[in-house]
């Protein structure tokens, strides 16, 4: 038996995420998606980076050392063509909020809908 699923159709500005209240800076040290392609696929649930974050995500005295910059794996929740903004670097610090890209559905009905929806874990690299 079929379940139906509802699909997000929209165009969605892609944002370096706020992944906590006092989260400000990220470096995406990882593409999970062919980053060198103008445009890439992409599907609900799908990662797109890991993210270095700065130090201000953890509460200080929750943090495992005062400099410690946890990585993060960023997931999409919506679905369509992944366009990546000129001049996004890997390894270079952004501020939260930092447009990087879009995804568009291809649905031309629907204006510019804003961010994009997402989920992050926690990452820690193999052998790290």
């Amino acid at each position: 038996m079929f379940q139906r699923t509802l699909v997000c159709l929209r165009k969605a500005q892609i944002t370096i995420p706020q992944l906590s209240p006092t989260h400000s800076r990220a470096k995406i040290v990882k593409w999970c998606v062919d980053a060198s392609s103008t445009t890439s696929s992409v599907e609900s649930y799908d990662p797109l980076f890991i993210v270095q974050c700065s130090p201000d995500l953890v509460t200080e005295g929750f943090r495992k050392s005062t400099n410690h910059e946890p990585l993060m794996i960023v997931e999409a929740h919506d679905e369509g063509k992944l366009s990546l903004k000129d001049g996004i670097e890997m390894g270079k610090w952004y501020d939260v909020g930092t447009e990087i890209g879009e995804i568009d559905d291809g649905d031309d009905d629907f204006e510019d809908d804003g961010e994009w929806l997402w989920q992050a874990y926690s990452h820690e690299e193999e052998g790290g």
